[in-house]
């Protein structure tokens, strides 16, 4: 079913991804998720569900990959940042760590090192 709508690169390269457990799902006490994916080159952070329903564009990924083959060049529905992601969450293939409020927030400010 992926293949109809996704490379077959991008579904190996994801796959790759969660059999090197590079999804990381931070949870808070209070029930909020934040996703990171160790990549090739790099951590970046995914939001896999913005929930806008008046763009395109349902999730998002801070990899060079996602900024122009999705958002630019329209090539692709999502990176395989995001697609290791979706299928890590199903799947139950995240590694979970728990994250406190504030080390949160400085995550996101960009303080804190995965």
């Amino acid at each position: 079913m992926l293949r109809a709508v996704l490379p077959d690169t991008m579904i190996i390269a994801a796959l790759d991804i969660i059999d090197r457990e590079g999804v990381m799902k931070y949870k808070t006490p209070w029930g909020r998720h934040h996703y990171e994916v160790v990549g090739t080159t790099s951590t970046y952070t995914v939001f896999p569900h913005l929930g806008a329903a008046s763009t395109a564009v349902s999730s998002y990924c801070t990899c060079p990959s996602f900024a122009y083959a999705v958002l630019i060049s329209e090539n692709h529905l999502m990176c395989k940042h995001v697609l290791a992601v979706y299928l890590a969450d199903r799947w139950s293939r995240c590694v979970v760590r728990p994250i406190e409020d504030d080390d949160l927030l400085l995550k996101f400010a960009g303080y804190v090192s995965p």
